[in-house]
C-alpha cells in the first residue's frame, strides 16, 4: 500500500500519543509493549490500558529482554484475546509472531500488530553492566536519525529485514530525517485504525521506499560477506566443535528462542538419560567423554528444528552465559536452509512453513520409480 500518514514531532512521544488516542477512542482496549522496570536498568513487557501506565512505556527499547513473540504466544496460545489489543513489536519479533501463528502457537484474533524501523539492539550484558541512561540516549539518537547503532549485537549489525513491512500498522522512520514518522497501514484493519488520526496524509512514500531499498542492498551484502566468512570457521565437525567449545549445555538458547516452542525438549527428556554404567562404557570406547554429553547433537538438532523459521532475532546469544556465537551460527544455518526452499520467515501469513506441506511431485527428484526397479522380478 503506497499511502500513509505523516506525524510531525518527536518519535517516541508521537507513537505513545497515537496509542493513547486509539485507547481514548476505544478503537483498541489494551496495548502490549515493553516498559522500564522500577529499577530503571532494564525492560519488561506489560499489558496496559489507559490508566497512565502507558506514559512510562517505551515503544522502541534499546534492548530485547524477552522476545516479543514469546510474550504473544504466552498470551494467546490457549485462545484469542477477547478485546482488540495492539502489540508493538520489533520487525524480527513481528516475523516470529507470524511464524508461530502458522503452527498454531499464536492466535492472531483481535490482535493489531504494529512494528517499526529498527536500528538494532544492545547486548543485554552491555546494557545491564554499563550506563543505561547513556545507552538510552545513544539508541534514541540512532532511532531518530536512523544511523547505525554503534555497539549493537552482532546479528543486528547485519540485519537486512529491519523494517516493519507487513504489519497491520508500520511505523516508518527511514527516509523521515528524524522530523517525525509515517503510519503506513498494511491491512484493512490498519487503515481503519489510522483513519481520523491527526497528521498529513500522503499517497507517495517513494522517498521512504527508495531509502529502504538502498539500505537493504547494503545490509544484504554486509550480511552475506560476514556469514560467508563465519562459515569458513565452522565448516566441518571439528571446526564446529571448536566454535561450540565454551558451551555449557545449559540450553538457554532454546528456552528463549520463539521458534523452539516444544513443552519438553527432546534433549531435556528421559530419552537421553543413561545409567552410569552406560556412560562409563561410552567413555571407555572413546577414551574420554565430555559431560554433559551430546552437545553437538543438541545444536545440530536445533538447526534441523528451527532453521527454516529463524528470524535472526539474536535472543539466543543474549541468553548465552558462555559467549558462544549462537546467533551467527543460526543466522548462517537459517540463511542457507531458507535459500533452498526460497522461503522467508514472516513474509506472509499465507505462506506455509515448507516442512509442514509437500507436493507429491517433489518426491520425483529422489524416488526410484517402482516400474523400473521391480518390474523385472515380477
Amino acid at each position: 500500500m503506497n499511502k500513509g500518514l505523516w506525524i510531525e514531532g518527536p518519535i517516541k512521544k508521537g507513537i505513545l500519543d497515537f496509542l493513547n488516542g486509539l485507547l481514548a477512542d476505544q478503537k483498541i482496549k489494551a496495548v502490549l509493549m515493553p516498559a522500564k522496570n522500577k529499577g530503571g536498568d532494564s525492560y519488561a513487557w506489560f499489558l496496559m490500558e489507559k490508566n497512565g501506565m502507558l506514559d512510562s512505556a517505551d515503544p522502541a527499547p534499546p534492548v530485547m529482554t524477552t522476545q516479543g513473540a514469546n510474550v504473544v504466544s504466552y498470551l494467546t496460545k490457549k485462545g484469542p484475546v477477547w478485546e482488540k489489543t495492539a502489540v508493538l513489536l520489533r520487525p524480527c519479533e513481528y516475523r516470529a509472531v507470524i511464524e508461530l501463528a502458522k503452527i498454531k502457537q499464536v492466535d492472531l484474533t483481535n490482535l493489531v500488530l504494529i512494528s517499526f524501523d529498527c536500528p538494532g539492539a544492545f547486548p543485554l550484558e552491555k546494557y545491564i553492566n554499563g550506563d543505561p541512561k547513556k545507552l538510552d540516549e545513544i539508541f534514541d539518537t540512532c532511532l531518530e536519525k536512523q544511523t547505525e547503532l554503534e555497539g549493537a549485537r552482532n546479528v543486528c549489525t547485519i540485519c537486512h529485514r529491519f523494517s516493519g513491512t507487513g504489519a497491520d500498522i508500520e511505523i516508518g522512520l527511514i527516509g523521515g530525517k528524524g522530523e517525525g514518522f509515517w503510519l503506513v497501514p498494511g491491512s484493512r484493519q490498519g487503515e481503519e485504525l489510522i483513519e481520523g488520526v491527526a497528521g498529513s496524509k500522503t499517497d507517495n512514500l517513494d522517498v521512504r521506499e527508495n531509502a529502504i531499498s538502498e539500505r537493504t542492498i547494503l545490509q544484504e551484502t554486509k550480511r552475506n560477506n560476514m556469514l560467508d566468512s563465519f562459515q569458513e570457521t565452522v565448516m566441518g565437525p571439528e571446526n564446529l566443535l571448536n566454535t561450540l567449545s565454551s558451551c555449557i549445555n545449559c540450553h538457554n538458547c532454546s528456552r528463549v528462542c520463539p521458534i523452539c516452542f516444544c513443552r519438553e525438549c527432546y534433549f531435556d527428556s528421559k530419552a537421553l538419560s543413561s545409567e552410569a554404567d552406560n556412560i562409563l562404557q561410552r567413555a571407555q570406547r572413546k577414551g574420554g567423554l565430555r559431560l554433559p554429553p551430546d552437545l553437538l547433537l543438541f545444536h545440530l538438532g536445533r538447526m534441523t528444528h528451527m532453521s527454516l523459521s529463524c528470524v535472526s532475532c539474536g535472543a539466543c546469544e543474549d541468553a548465552c552465559p558462555a559467549d558462544v556465537p549462537v546467533s551467527m551460527l543460526f543466522a548462517l544455518a537459517g540463511r542457507n536452509t531458507q535459500a533452498v526452499f526460497e522461503y522467508e520467515p514472516g513474509r506472509s501469513q499465507d505462506e506455509a512453513v515448507p516442512h509442514t506441506v509437500f507436493k507429491f511431485e517433489e518426491l520425483k527428484d529422489f524416488e526410484t520409480p517402482y516400474i523400473k526397479e521391480y518390474s523385472k522380478e515380477q
